[in-house]
């Protein structure tokens, strides 16, 4: 099957530093928080600027830790109604979630100024938003999902530079995978750096230390890090890759009643999934997946109808009803591309 994951290849490329990174941490027996964890700290901190970073055990776990460090509980959260499920129901545990409808890119709409005690904006398929666009109340947290959009730029600026906190995962499907899960958070503040920390080792800096917040157990595991670490040294190539993958889809496609996901304007994509909306997304899903190729849904759920709410989301079920997304990662063969294509064009035939 022609799969949107390749981790057998990226193993097949990194193996040699990743094997050496495995001996390494298993005879030094340092298995949490050392030095693959300190060194991808360090480079997520270099490619956004950001004072302060730290990986966390999963980009869910990143978000949660994140809220608990600001103390939003029971609190107002402004959500987008549209994206993967965790970047609203870490939010809507323990807050009062108010859910706004996307744009044309599946983006939050960021038409009106947020009231809120914070607001969750999402990078979704590797596009940003408009920060300079995004109002706020001075007192309103900005915390951004940047699961999906590490190495995208928002005008020539890396995405996880802005909010008061920026999150990033990492695993099978990101833009630096790794074989298993783990997320980060980067920050500015400095009086942040111990509550992130207690938040993130179930609410103590130390074993002895007092208990000093809510906490969960987020401590990183070098086997994790050591992916992390040497994706970064690739991540550059590796999206060059990827926007070669959409452009030869873009224009292979340009003829067929296809609306394709483009970054906006102000944005330079990291092009982490090839997203199009048609108006018969299930029969070209089923056709394709007939054909061995691995297009996915992403994504279905209109938040609002579980968790609530009274607006309508228009966008929202545009979305839900029409977009599929097909394998772009940088391992695909030039050969797997153009059956992906030629699949594609042979349904709408």
């Amino acid at each position: 099957m022609i799969s949107n994951m390749a981790g057998d290849r990226v193993f097949k490329q990194i193996h040699e530093r990743l094997t050496e990174a495995y001996k390494h941490i298993h005879s030094s027996g340092n298995w949490i928080d050392d030095r693959y964890t300190n060194s991808a700290e360090k480079k997520l901190k270099f490619i956004t600027g950001r004072r302060h970073a730290k990986l966390v055990t999963t980009g869910t776990t990143a978000i949660q830790t994140a809220l608990l460090a600001w103390n939003l509980v029971n609190k107002s959260i402004a959500c987008t109604n549209y994206s993967y499920i965790a970047s609203a129901n870490q939010a809507a545990l323990l807050n009062d979630v108010d859910f706004f409808d996307v744009d044309e890119n599946a983006l939050i709409d960021i038409g009106e100024k947020f009231t809120h005690d914070a607001v969750i904006p999402v990078s979704l398929y590797g596009n940003t938003i408009d920060y300079d666009n995004l109002k706020t109340c001075d007192e309103t947290k900005i915390i951004v999902d940047c699961a999906q959009s590490l190495g995208a730029k928002y005008k020539g600026v890396h995405d996880g530079s802005f909010g008061d906190v920026a999150i990033f995962s990492f695993a099978s499907n990101k833009p630096v995978p790794t074989a298993g899960t783990h997320g980060a958070l980067v920050w500015d503040d400095d009086t942040m750096t111990d509550k992130i920390k207690a938040v993130s080792v179930n609410g103590k800096l130390g074993r002895d230390a007092p208990i000093s917040s809510m906490g969960l157990n987020g401590t990183p595991f070098e086997l994790q890090a050591a992916w992390i670490d040497i994706g970064l040294d690739h991540m550059g190539e590796w999206q060059v890759k990827r926007k070669q993958i959409h452009n030869f889809y873009f224009e292979a496609f340009k003829d067929l009643p296809v609306e394709i996901i483009q970054a906006p304007a102000y944005c330079e994509s990291n092009y982490h999934k090839f997203a199009m909306r048609t108006h018969d997304r299930d029969g070209l899903h089923s056709h394709l997946v007939g054909k061995n190729i691995l297009a996915l849904k992403h994504y279905t759920d209109n938040f609002a109808g579980y968790f609530g709410s009274h607006k309508k989301f228009p966008k929202t079920d545009l979305f839900c009803k029409s977009i599929i997304t097909l394998p772009n990662h940088a391992w695909m063969t030039d050969g797997e591309v153009e059956t992906v294509a030629n699949s594609v064009k042979e349904f709408y035939r």
